[in-house]
């Protein structure tokens, strides 16, 4: 077998039992006894010893034997002068012999001086030249070869027949072999291998071939191995020794005309290695289809112990042959290795992941394959891959990073043009435009593919900017986006928005002229402009030219993508109309806008009746106020309506009726803002009907729990008036002291100290605001800022953790249930009290909201908070309740309805309703692409996991990169959920590279820790 020896020749031609070989000694000595001779015969009978001897000899009991040798050869010594023995003493000369063997045997010290000294003195008897090859032997079948080489020199030195000494020369051969004395065991090898009458020949070939084959002597090995390939001992073996030996010389088509008949009638294990060098010659040949069986019978044999090099060459044969599938399960065992075939097979893995349409699994793949340096050009290319890869799956910020390190690395690859022209794709799929900007800046040398690119980036970053409300900012990257105009579209987009910048800025006269430029162009722009021109004047209170941009842009309706524009400006071309006095068209416009359903039709609503008012028309005026109560009674304008309706009786002198209305407003909301406005009209209205102690109290009422609204000097004032009317002037001493006692106006001590309190904890500074705000109440008891003071302090504590003091004021503010900070300390305690897990209280803080709440949003704030403490308690019924409520309302607070709509998925998911919870997480992905819509596309993919769907869970968490890149704890979160899912499919190596990966680039530090975990996790069970 190649590369092994085995010692099958030697064992079975080599082997000599210990009585065999006595057996042979004293062949022709017992022929001459009679078989039948009886042991019983006198001690005194002079062969007795010798006989005894031979006995003992063949039972191997060496020492006893050469015992009776000597008693035999005494008495033939006479007086020990005789040293030498008649030669024709037979039995003299073969005791002396049997002693010599003998010591040998039991290794008695001189022995070999006496083998020397028996075949010196009797050279020419048969057993001298015998007597060497036997002790050879007798050591060649014990193995103790470097005695046996001793005895065999001599025995061949000595001569004798043909056959005993190409048996001597068999054994002496082996026994050089085996003591790696190559160049010695050859000639006697070869001398041995073309005598056929030898049974050694066959062995002799064999170890002959070795010697060969090692000596690279292949012609020579090759002769050696055929002339036994069909001896049944080595026919196994010679296949695997030509086979190699012609692989060796490149003797291809020997090779396989030689081997293929043989894997064809014998396609079993032993032929395993010959399968492997027809496959090896097939793969040299870039036949791969060919080498693909001849590889899996060597693989299917060699199991384990195949070499990863042979595996690598199989994967890859099945790589070249389209069969992606098979190549991927041979080549992923092997890349997540640290040397050159894992690297080559890292590379070719990715390659495979995308022919099957796997790109997360490719990157990983190339990942490996860069990491390792065996093969700089792999190395390259893997890196080179694995960045094109990353712009591919939309990781922009990643192949942006990686294609400019891959440039610095290698300045002058053969990928370099490539590359410059993918970052410039890259930069423009990454959003970190600001670098993105500055590389190209620093680029010496521009194409246009790249000044394109940065026309782009710097559109983009300007737009940012804008929405950012960076104005400045905005403006000078437009600039530098205008600076080259490659795409005419885009120039015009730069432009529009400049002027929404400027105008964003109130820089309207600068704005102007840039709209109606881009109005003109004739791009898609250019009606937008007309809008932002509406604006720029309406903000200017231009309400002429206003009205005309306005009245152009929506007659334009049917080519604005932006509905809600339309409707918008529809409004403010009432307005504008409103303003100017143009209330007729005023009227049609604002009926337009609630035709259209607006989403400001309460507005619209409102000031139709507004306008009818202005005409004169006051019952349908009355009616339209009225009709804003019926049909938005959640409306912020149904309190201006209730004002408005009764002003409308107060200005015309119906001062009866007009009392009724401003009644109203005052007891069905009291937590209106324009409360002390109607208290202040009722007491004047009052007063004109002469019943003045109703005014005064309305006054009173005023100055008592609203001293601060710009109300109280009017009240003030008609106060005494009032008094002095009823006949009761002495009154208005005692009010007008109270009012001072609360409000010391004439100093303005009290606001100063106030308003140094504030700024100390606008200053950050809470430790001291908690002390000046306490002093203040302390010396001001009784001052209308209390409540205001209350919330500052409140919420110092909170900024210093300090909650359950944070709580004891905004608790004060709650029950005092008067002030306009109720709402805000409400919503503060609500969420305090949420964290504290208090969730009974919190609800309770909630609720305290939604019954003060004067408008929609301050609502919708609220259920939010409530739905969540809900969730949290846990009562998903009520969460799920409220999430509906808030879905319904709409988009009353910015990304309440996503945030309404992601909670009733995890209210399904939580409740393992997997169903409900898909169809929920779905409709919040659609809805908006923000933080809610991240989470619910990572709770899809939980979903899948749990379900065991490991596959489907990685394509869906897989869309991060292209839906919610920006969310870092979200998309971390999903790529650890890939790891798991990668870790339950036994995809062990991909989990490591994907954690590493998270590891290596996230910014979430909670993320970053998690990720370390796991992997350790899954170091350790390696």
């Amino acid at each position: 077998m190649p590369y092994s020896l085995t010692h099958t020749g030697q064992c079975q031609s080599g082997y000599f039992s210990l009585s065999r070989l006595v057996f042979t000694l004293t062949l022709g000595l017992l022929s001459s006894l009679s078989v039948t001779a009886q042991r019983t015969q006198s001690y005194a009978e002079p062969d007795y010893h010798y006989r005894n001897g031979i006995e003992l000899f063949e039972r191997a009991n060496y020492a006893a034997a050469r015992y009776e040798f000597r008693q035999y050869l005494e008495p033939r010594r006479g007086d020990g002068s005789q040293t030498l023995f008649n030669g024709n003493d037979q039995n003299a000369v073969e005791a002396e012999y049997y002693i010599a063997l003998a010591s040998l045997y039991i290794d008695e010290p001189g022995a070999e001086l006496l083998v020397d000294r028996f075949v010196k003195n009797h050279s020419q008897h048969p057993k001298a030249a015998q007597l060497y090859g036997d002790l050879g032997t007798y050591y060649y079948t014990r193995q103790n070869y470097a005695k046996a080489i001793d005895f065999l020199e001599k025995a061949v030195a000595q001569g004798g027949s043909s056959s005993q000494q190409i048996t001597y020369k068999y054994q002496l051969g082996l026994s050089y072999y085996n003591t790696q004395n190559l160049q010695k065991a050859l000639p006697l090898l070869n001398e041995v291998k073309l005598d056929t009458s030898s049974p050694d020949a066959p062995a002799a070939s064999y170890y002959a071939g070795v010697i060969n084959f090692r000596n690279r002597n292949f012609n020579e090995a090759v002769a050696d191995f055929r002339r036994i390939e069909k001896n049944p001992t080595y026919q196994n073996q010679v296949p695997n020794w030509i086979a190699q030996a012609l692989y060796r010389q490149r003797r291809f088509d020997e090779l396989l005309a030689y081997t293929e008949p043989l894997l064809k009638r014998n396609s079993g294990s032993a032929m395993s290695e010959v399968a492997l060098y027809t496959a090896e010659v097939y793969y040299q040949q870039n036949q791969f289809a060919k080498a693909i069986p001849y590889y899996k019978q060597y693989i299917t044999a060699a199991g384990a112990k195949a070499p990863g090099a042979v595996k690598f060459r199989y994967g890859k044969s099945l790589f070249r042959t389209g069969a992606y599938n098979d190549a991927i399960t041979q080549l992923k065992t092997l890349a997540g290795g640290k040397d050159t075939t894992a690297q080559y097979a890292a590379y070719t893995l990715g390659v495979s992941y995308l022919q099957t349409q796997n790109p997360s699994y490719a990157l990983n793949a190339f990942d490996q394959a860069g990491r390792l340096t065996f093969n700089q050009e792999i190395q390259e290319e893997a890196r080179f891959n694995h960045a094109k890869l990353q712009l591919d799956q939309n990781n922009g910020a990643d192949a942006v990073k990686e294609l400019t390190a891959f440039l610095k690395q290698y300045p002058n690859s053969k990928f370099e043009n490539e590359a410059n022209e993918l970052v410039g794709e890259a930069y423009f799929a990454s959003n970190n435009y600001p670098a993105a900007i500055a590389y190209i800046e620093g680029l010496k040398k521009r194409t246009p593919k790249i000044n394109a690119t940065y026309q782009r980036l710097t559109y983009n970053q300007g737009v940012n900017d804008f929405n950012a409300e960076r104005y400045p900012q905005a403006v000078a990257n437009l600039d530098k986006s205008l600076k080259f105009p490659v795409d005419t579209e885009l120039q015009q987009a730069a432009q529009f928005w400049k002027g929404e910048s400027y105008s964003a800025g109130k820089q309207y006269d600068t704005a102007i002229p840039i709209y109606a430029s881009v109005s003109k162009s004739g791009s898609t722009y250019a009606t937008k402009s007309l809008y932002g021109l509406g604006y720029a004047y309406y903000n200017k209170k231009d309400y002429g030219n206003a009205a005309t941009y306005f009245r152009d842009f929506v007659g334009k309706r049917a080519s604005v993508d932006d509905q809600a524009q339309v409707q918008d400006a529809t409004i403010r071309l009432a307005d504008s109309y409103l303003a100017t006095k143009q209330y007729e068209n005023a009227l049609r416009s604002y009926d337009q806008a609630i035709a259209q359903n607006a989403a400001d039709k309460d507005y619209a609503s409102y000031q139709k009746a507004v306008t009818l008012s202005y005409l004169g028309r006051d019952t349908e005026a009355k009616s339209q106020f009225d009709q804003v109560q019926r049909q938005y009674p959640n409306s912020r304008f149904v309190d201006e309506s209730l004002f408005q309706r009764a002003n409308v009786d107060f200005e015309k002198g119906s001062y009866q009726v007009a009392i009724q209305g401003f009644t109203k407003l005052i007891q069905d909301k009291p937590n209106s803002s324009l409360i002390p406005a109607a208290l202040l009209k009722r007491a004047i209205a009052y007063g004109n009907i002469q019943q003045y102690d109703p005014a005064v109290a309305d006054y009173k009422r005023i100055l008592d729990n609203y001293g601060n609204s710009e109300q109280a000097q009017s009240a003030l004032l008609g106060i005494q008036n009032a008094l002095s009317d009823a006949g009761r002037p002495e009154e208005f001493s005692q009010v007008l002291g109270q009012y001072k006692k609360s409000n010391p106006g004439s100093t303005d001590v009290e606001r100063v100290q106030f308003d140094n309190a504030k700024d100390i904890y606008a200053n950050g500074k809470y430790a001291q605001a908690i002390q000046s705000l306490q002093a203040f109440m302390q010396e001001y008891p009784n001052s209308p800022s209390t409540n205001e003071a209350r919330y500052y302090i409140a919420e110092s504590y909170r900024q210093t953790n300090d909650p359950a003091n944070a709580l004891r004021y905004y608790n004060q503010i709650i029950a005092d249930n008067k002030s306009d900070y109720l709402i805000r300390a409400a919503t503060r305690a609500a969420d305090l009290e949420s964290k504290q897990k208090n969730y009974p209280r919190a609800i309770q803080n909630y609720r305290v909201i939604l019954s003060k709440a004067s408008g929609k949003p301050d609502q919708v704030t609220a259920q939010l908070g409530m739905m969540d403490t809900y969730f949290v308690y846990p009562k998903l019924d009520s969460a799920a309740i409220l999430a509906r409520d808030i879905v319904a309302a709409g988009s009353v607070v910015p990304g309440a309805q996503n945030r309404a709509q992601l909670m009733l998925g995890k209210v399904a998911l939580a409740k393992s309703d997997y169903k409900t919870a898909q169809t929920e997480f779905d409709k919040t992905i659609a809805l908006a692409k923000d933080v809610n819509g991240a989470e619910a596309l990572y709770h899809l993919g939980e979903i899948q996991n749990k379900q065991k769907k490991y596959k489907e869970s990685t394509a869906t968490l897989l869309k991060f990169n292209e839906q919610f890149a920006d969310f870092e704890y979200w998309k971390g979160k999903a790529f650890i959920l890939v790891a798991d899912n990668n870790v339950a499919l036994d995809e062990t190596t991909q989990a490591k590279a994907v954690l590493n990966s998270i590891i290596e680039n996230s910014s979430d530090e909670t993320i970053i820790a998690e990720a370390k975990q796991k992997l350790a996790t899954l170091e350790s069970k390696n």
